[in-house]
């Protein structure tokens, strides 16, 4: 099973995503390009009672679209059929035949918070009417790893199967474990990433009063502001992003086409704090370094940084002190943006949806902007991309994903050149 770990190339050949910009990948990128928010005053939860009042919602397409049994997308966790959009649309891209190896196809869509609507539902239900009335989907719908076996399930994917949960950094867990088990030979391809849910009472309650949500609620679209001197807190939002992820020799022999490479990952833990950054940004300064040690990349072979960048004051803060520790003087040469600028904070889902931005940057030779840089923080001395979208043709990018209890992981993302 365990084959030549470094000399097994791993390849993207497929790619999916619903999110507050779109229900497609080129919807969300189209959106992307021209620097529109997704985030809006909140018309899917009731919030009347709640301080804070927008979020970066999602309006799902029509569940006939993917849904085999139409009365699944009403059983099922928000949570979990975004996964499956994500997921089906990944797979739909990929172009593979599940049904001639099965069990060499693997699931790792991973969540930070799993069903939390479902969760919310059936509390409120118990406390109302007693312990009997809970409904039966309640621990399938509220336990993290639905969101991959109701993928593998309708697919027929037989394969390594679960869930990573690892707060803000799940995506790029799920990525980085996916290319070890292709490496290892225990998979030819895995379907990973992450998708998220957490837009309504409990989710707002819990965020907004650990004062980690913006809230400016009279200007929604300009509440997202990483890296700007008055950022006052991220935007939550919902969705997922799922990247098929394939063994080079696997994807050649059957002729897939390939987006791009995954060369470099990097795990650590602050084992500092529950929810604050290490001061010193020393776990996520040590990902950042095991992720171009993995890709044997020096910091210059970086073109572009798709920061984590929530628009908290802490977490912006402690990404520019990892990023200068391990880059030097390039620190302040790279270009760097942030995805959730427009789309609000996917939470685990946040480094799909990042991934997938950063792979239609390779694909069209465009690197979206950082929209709401009115005035950037003078501490963070970063190359940000504002004021419009910028052509390049990128070689390699770098994306962060840092999370509560001191998670961190990073990816490296490369141009495929055969």
């Amino acid at each position: 099973m365990i084959k030549d770990f470094n000399n097994v190339r791993v390849v993207v050949t497929g790619i999916g995503t619903v999110n507050p910009l779109g229900n497609t990948v080129r919807e969300f990128w189209d959106n992307l390009k021209i620097g529109k928010s997704g985030v809006r005053l909140i018309q899917n939860v009731e919030i009347d009672n709640y301080g804070v009042k927008i979020a970066g919602e999602v309006d799902p397409p029509d569940p006939t679209e993917y849904f085999k049994e139409k009365k699944m997308a009403k059983r099922l966790d928000r949570y979990v059929i975004y996964g499956y959009i994500a997921g089906t649309q990944a797979l739909r891209d990929s172009g593979l035949e599940i049904e001639k190896t099965p069990e060499r196809y693997g699931t790792l869509i991973g969540t930070g918070d799993g069903g939390v609507d479902t969760n919310l539902a059936n509390v409120e239900r118990i406390v109302k009417t007693g312990m009997h009335s809970t409904s039966p989907f309640y621990i399938i719908n509220s336990i993290p790893n639905t969101g991959s076996g109701f993928f593998a399930q309708v697919w027929g994917l037989q394969g390594p199967s679960f869930a990573v949960s690892s707060a803000c950094a799940t995506s790029n867990h799920a990525f980085g474990i996916a290319a070890m088990m292709i490496k290892m030979g225990m998979a030819d391809a895995v379907f990973a990433g992450g998708a998220e849910a957490p837009v309504n009472r409990s989710g707002l309650c819990a965020f907004g009063n650990i004062f980690a949500l913006s809230e400016r609620n009279d200007s929604p679209e300009t509440a997202s502001r990483p890296f700007d001197r008055d950022r006052d807190g991220f935007v939550l939002g919902e969705g997922a992003g799922v990247l098929c992820l394939e063994s080079l020799d696997h994807a050649k022999k059957r002729g897939a086409r390939i987006y791009c490479e995954l060369t470099g990952f990097g795990f650590s833990c602050d084992a500092h704090d529950l929810v604050a950054p290490h001061p010193a940004a020393r776990g996520a300064a040590q990902t950042i370094r095991t992720a171009l040690e993995c890709a044997s990349l020096e910091p210059e072979a970086i073109d572009v940084i798709n920061c984590h960048a929530t628009s908290t004051v802490l977490g912006d803060m402690s990404e520019y002190l990892a990023v200068e520790q391990t880059f030097g003087s390039y620190a302040t040469k790279v270009p760097v943006h942030s995805t959730k600028s427009m789309t609000g904070h996917l939470l685990g889902a946040a480094g799909g949806v990042e991934a997938v931005a950063a792979i239609m940057a390779f694909e069209e030779g465009v690197v979206h902007e950082t929209i709401n840089q009115f005035n950037q923080d003078p501490k963070i001395k970063f190359n940000v991309i504002k004021n419009g979208p910028v052509e390049m043709k990128p070689r390699h990018i770098l994306s962060n994903g840092f999370g509560f209890g001191g998670q961190n992981a990073a990816i490296i993302l490369s141009r495929f050149d055969g």
